[in-house]
């Protein structure tokens, strides 16, 4: 049965402080609280990307460079990632934003809230089941359970203050970009350099967020003593790629290494999946993958993609700083991750909704020292992102939520099973193998693909025959 959810709280007050951008370093976080018992103090840190692929720095995985050296520039992430578990094959539920996130913050897989179109915030299932009240999610179980629960930003794939205690100022994503200008190249997307003196959305989340945590301990509820679980949703890496020139100067054009799709590499793959590859289709003729080449500016939108990452990690500093000089460096632990990744010309697609690696593998971070269920090092086993919502109650030291489907990511015996849905079809990886079936209706092997990921990480060579 769900936790009764309790009343909702004061409103803070936070200080005014100005932050410098420095990487937070040598973060002393402490371990989980027994289960069952009154939270004594330990907070949690939530931290969520949109559309960050495996392409940060303690990955190694970009095989470009910086004007800081080799490798994409991420010196905060990395430094959480110094002080974290890293799990390394971390895989989303949906790799598309709404139905991703529903699974993380209510704990649910695909199969039961049945959210696996590419937009799934525009059909009628996703708006029932934010009406179902019956259903909670993360916020709403730590805030029964004596947290003060506080967002800001793309968490949620909406705001949504009803599910938390406190949120910070609205952000409208909808301006920062018009997504129905095709740009001068005809591509639909239109990489930016925001002017100076404009605002970014991520700027203000971070600025809220660090205001938060300066200003936590004068506020109604730090006088209380009640932890928090304090989540931040960073929009960049997703479009438009609109950040200051500071952060395009940091990876010269000629630096910057473009992915490529292997020539043939489709010639195995059913006709569903050459579809996803196709999609979207510019003006309902051309897929995207052949305007952007015919346009021969896959390097500098690359690049701006690179931009927009580095100026998410300049966020994450923020936050991350505003913690470490705060009372609760050494009581809090940091949850990061991305929702899913993202194609930037591999397997002829740009953008996500596909269920291949770039698309559908993600960064995945938990920072709890002194916590020996959490050590600092490297998982390579196959984890889900469903069981972020345990793994938060255990770091928290909370009893379990029956509503939330599998357990702490640091329970190997009872994890998620990696499942990756889109439309009618499932990706299941498990010990290094691929298994993709496009309809889950349809028997025989003429919608199926099968990787050796270990052999083969970019899925070239499919092992079923006759596709």
């Amino acid at each position: 049965m769900s936790f009764v959810l309790l009343a909702r709280k004061l409103g803070l007050h936070p200080g005014k402080r100005t932050l410098t951008l420095l990487v937070a370093a040598g973060l002393a976080l402490t371990g989980a609280l027994p289960a069952a018992a009154q939270p004594a103090n330990h907070n949690i840190l939530f931290l969520v990307v949109d559309d960050l692929r495996t392409w940060v720095g303690y990955t190694g995985e970009y095989p470009g460079s910086s004007i800081h050296g080799p490798g994409v520039y991420t010196p905060a992430i990395d430094a959480l990632a110094a002080a974290s578990t890293r799990y390394l094959n971390a895989y989303t539920t949906v790799p598309t934003c709404a139905a991703s996130r529903t699974s993380v913050m209510f704990g649910l897989s695909p199969a039961t809230h049945g959210l696996t179109a590419s937009a799934a915030n525009f059909t009628p299932e996703y708006a029932a089941l934010y009406a179902d009240e019956s259903l909670v999610t993360i916020p709403q179980v730590m805030s029964a359970n004596g947290y003060h629960a506080a967002a800001a930003g793309k968490v949620f794939h909406s705001q949504l203050p009803a599910r938390w205690d406190e949120t910070g100022p609205p952000i409208d994503y909808g301006s920062f970009y018009d997504p129905f200008d095709p740009g001068p190249d005809n591509t639909w997307i239109v990489p930016e350099v925001l002017p100076e003196g404009e605002l970014h959305p991520d700027q203000a989340v971070a600025d809220w967020g660090a205001n938060f945590i300066q200003g936590y301990a004068q506020s109604v509820a730090g006088i209380e003593g009640q932890p928090f679980f304090l989540a931040l949703g960073f929009y960049q890496p997703h479009l438009p790629w609109r950040v200051p020139q500071a952060y395009y100067d940091l990876y010269p054009l000629e630096d910057v290494v473009a992915p490529s799709a292997i020539p043939g590499d489709l010639d195995d793959v059913p006709a569903a999946g050459v579809d996803y590859a196709n999609a979207p289709f510019i003006f309902g003729l051309v897929p995207q993958y052949d305007a952007i080449e015919a346009a021969g500016v896959a390097t500098e939108y690359t690049r701006a993609y690179l931009a927009s990452i580095s100026h998410t990690d300049a966020m994450v500093s923020q936050v991350l700083a505003a913690l470490a000089a705060s009372p609760y460096a050494s009581n809090t632990s940091v949850v990061f991750f991305s929702d899913h990744g993202y194609h930037l010309g591999e397997k002829f697609h740009w953008r996500k909704n596909t269920l291949w690696e770039q698309s559908a593998r993600v960064p995945l971070l938990v920072s709890s020292p002194g916590n020996p269920d959490y050590p600092v090092g490297d998982v390579t086993e196959e984890v889900s992102l469903l069981d972020i919502a345990a793994t938060v109650l255990d770091l928290a030291g909370l009893p379990p939520e029956t509503q939330f489907t599998g357990a702490p990511l640091h329970d190997a015996l009872n994890r998620s099973p990696v499942e990756i849905y889109l439309g009618t079809g499932v990706a299941q990886v498990d010990a290094g193998i691929k298994r993709i079936d496009y309809d889950t209706s349809v028997s025989g092997a003429g919608d199926k693909e099968r990787y050796d990921l270990s052999s083969d990480p970019q899925e070239v060579a499919n092992l079923i025959p006759g596709c």
